[in-house]
């Protein structure tokens, strides 16, 4: 249940909000979880969404690993929202063994290679707060250096 009221509809904001609330319509079609949220701080809910939807649509990984990556830091960060909102990653191909593993934080046996490296590296940088090396020149190496930044 949460502490402040929801601003999913347009009436809710004025002013500079209209800004954001409109650049969030345009982007995700409705107004919904933590967007319902930083619309109390419009620039915060503006930027967010604009940062999130480059992260999602525009980088150079593709739609699976994308997902695997999200499904992977919400469940690092016990973020039961965005898990609900991505465990469909079926849609674009994640495996649902790999769907299983990152819900189960199960070992990376079964796995794919390309699979274990993002789940390795999601894992270590969210779970851990310490990204090894390996984990990195895995990482590196499959994504080069602006796909592990985007992953990271």
């Amino acid at each position: 249940m949460s502490r402040l009221t929801p601003i999913t509809e347009r009436e809710q904001v004025s002013g500079d909000a209209l800004i954001a609330f409109d650049a969030i319509i345009e982007s995700r079609g409705r107004i919904n979880g933590p967007q319902s949220m930083h619309m109390y701080a419009p620039e915060v809910a503006r930027w967010s969404t604009a940062l999130s939807d480059s992260l999602r649509f525009n980088s150079d990984l593709s739609e699976h690993d994308t997902e695997l990556a999200i499904i992977t830091a919400a469940r690092e960060m016990d973020c039961e929202f965005v898990w609900a909102a991505h465990a469909a990653a079926s849609k674009v191909g994640v495996r649902p063994e790999a769907i299983e593993t990152v819900g189960n934080k199960a070992s990376l046996e079964d796995l794919t290679s390309e699979e274990a490296v993002i789940v390795r590296y999601g894992r270590e940088t969210l779970g851990d707060h310490n990204l090894s090396q390996e984990a990195f020149d895995a990482a590196l190496g499959q994504f080069g250096e602006r796909g592990t930044i985007v992953l990271g």
